[in-house]
């Protein structure tokens, strides 16, 4: 089995090596563990591109891979990282099935052993397998600003019945994720999405592991390999990254949130005794993004794959009596994450939306009305 770590970067200069570093240290004591490096340069303007080929003049042949991508972003990026992938796959006579694709980012440092663990647990699964690892923060973030991890934890923890388990997950964490590349080409490769505004719908990982579960794709957790994610977009936009629950949403959707929800916007506001209060909007929005990524999504998902109802695996206050969705929603899971978030947003707007507070018949009925919109 080959692995190739692909690795997006866009203005990188400053936090590149480092996380490089950590997974080369990260595939273990025995060295890489047959693992290439391919490094993907977006149109970086400081410098990234240089220090690129300064780490590949240090290393040994053939370890490191510089491709440049002119295209802004997520996908083009990943894309042209695989593209290289399959090249190299050729040339070794490594078939696509033999060939896993493990997608990093630039600013994130990987804890010791992460690329044997997902080569590890690649090796026993089958083909049509979306891998993905675990992430924590920093000790820097969490000694320093308690207060926005204490009131995270707090909000999702209240929100636990809702969370489906990691079966039935369909969110995935790019920066963590790998498959292989026969199951990429099955599920159609990455693609760029667009909502009913015309905005890019990000998650490109996401949306492709949904065109996978068209034919079984099966979401594996990897609790062995793990990762400390840059907290630097929460640094610099700590409420916005607060409401989303982490979920990438494009900048048009942060300026209307924004101009309807005025009020404090830096950490020193989660470390107040009246944080919840003082960030009342933040927390509806990020309980509605908790429900609806973690719950109706993906279970819209398992009935669109169960159309018979005998399969379809139901959470706790999801009735019985829900009918089969029949339609080729998941051929395009642009469309179906569009929906999900115009509900998310729709919850998220009104002042009475408390899930913590719902029964088993109102679960029933925002999932019956998501469904009839789908």
């Amino acid at each position: 089995m080959l692995t190739a770590v692909v690795m997006p970067c866009l203005n990188e200069r400053g936090t590149l090596e480092a996380s490089l570093d950590s997974l080369r240290s990260a595939s273990g004591e025995s060295g890489s563990g047959n693992a290439v490096f391919i490094l993907v340069d977006n149109g970086s303007t400081d410098g990234t591109l240089e220090v690129m080929r300064a780490i590949k003049e240090r290393s040994a042949p053939g370890e490191i891979i510089i491709s440049e991508e002119p295209v802004r972003g997520y996908v083009p990026a990943r894309s042209r990282g695989i593209v290289a992938a399959a090249d190299i796959a050729r040339r070794q006579d490594v078939s696509a099935d033999k060939l896993l694709i493990l997608q990093v980012d630039a600013d994130t440092l990987y804890d010791p052993g992460y690329v044997v663990a997902m080569q590890a647990v690649a090796s026993t699964q089958s083909n049509d397998v979306m891998l993905e690892g675990t992430t924590h923060s920093p000790h820097r973030f969490l000694k320093g600003h308690p207060g926005f991890v204490d009131l995270a934890n707090e909000t999702d923890a209240a929100l636990r019945d809702w969370i489906v388990d990691d079966s039935a997950d369909v969110v995935i964490d790019d920066k963590v994720s790998g498959f292989f590349y026969s199951a990429y080409l099955n599920w159609g490769g990455h693609q760029r999405d667009y909502d009913r505004n015309g905005h890019e719908i990000f998650a490109e990982t996401s949306r492709l592991f949904l065109r996978g579960k068209r034919t079984g794709a099966q979401h594996v957790r990897v609790g062995t390999a793990s990762a400390a994610p840059s907290r630097r977009k929460i640094l610099r936009n700590p409420v916005r990254h607060f409401a989303t629950a982490g979920f990438p949403r494009n900048n048009a959707w942060w300026r209307e949130w924004n101009s309807r929800n005025p009020g404090a916007r830096d950490l020193a506001t989660f470390e107040a005794s009246d944080s919840k209060l003082a960030l009342k909007a933040a927390v509806r929005t990020r309980q509605a993004h908790v429900v609806g990524l973690f719950w109706l999504l993906p279970l819209l998902v398992q009935q669109m794959c169960a159309p018979s109802g005998g399969n379809f695996k139901r959470c706790p206050g999801t009735s019985d009596a829900a009918s089969p969705i029949f339609n080729e929603t998941l051929n395009q899971p642009g469309a179906l994450v569009d929906q999900v978030l115009h509900r998310v947003d729709e919850w998220a707007t009104d002042v009475y939306f408390s899930p913590t507070e719902l029964g088993p018949r109102e679960r029933d009925r925002l999932y019956f009305t998501a469904v009839e919109r789908a």
